[in-house]
């Protein structure tokens, strides 16, 4: 075996450990750790089957969630709050559509927002109120309303017209039954 220290060590090295936390048992301490972690990954997990059902429920019916949201945001016309899911779908697709802080973070950054990451973080705080530490569209929107993003809201770069009307198309095509999908060569 090789040795690492070349000079033997002279003294004992100090270990610090912490009262409460000697007096527990270390496996107690990982298994509640790991509980919460389970418990919030459950929680997330249930939430972003959710968020994923409602925005393909909102792609179906653009025109009547539109109406609704132009009612509660009437700065915002159809195109900005269309731009708006556009850009929340990019960055939130990779996380099940749900907008974690460090994406949040990236979002603001690409609209050129200046707030401090203090000011992000209050923010994102102040509207995960049922403590998911990830925002839905709802909240999303919430937080662009609060910050005040200039209209119009330009399309994020790489977004077809038609991108709504595809990914229907798409999502129709394989809830058909498999017969179905082999006419249209989907196998």
């Amino acid at each position: 075996m090789g040795s690492f220290l070349s000079i033997p060590v002279t003294q004992k090295p100090e270990i610090y450990e912490l009262p409460s936390q000697v007096q527990r048992d270390d496996d107690e301490i990982f298994q509640e750790f790991n509980e919460n972690i389970c418990k919030t990954m459950r929680r997330q997990n249930l939430r972003s089957r959710q968020e994923l059902n409602l925005l393909n429920a909102y792609r179906r019916n653009w025109s009547s969630v539109v109406e609704k949201l132009m009612k509660k945001y009437p700065k915002w016309s159809s195109e900005d709050i269309l731009n708006l899911r556009y850009r929340y779908e990019i960055v939130a697709k990779r996380y099940g559509y749900l907008l974690h802080f460090c994406n949040f973070n990236e979002l603001l950054d690409s609209i050129s927002d200046e707030s401090s990451p203090e000011q992000r973080r209050e923010m994102f705080s102040s509207v995960d109120t049922h403590h998911f530490y990830a925002l839905n569209f709802k909240e999303y929107l919430q937080i662009m309303d609060k910050i005040g993003i200039e209209t119009p809201v330009p399309r994020p770069p790489g977004v077809d017209e038609d991108r709504d009307e595809i990914m229907v198309l798409i999502d129709d095509l394989l809830q058909c039954h498999m017969s179905t999908q082999m006419v249209y060569k989907v196998f």
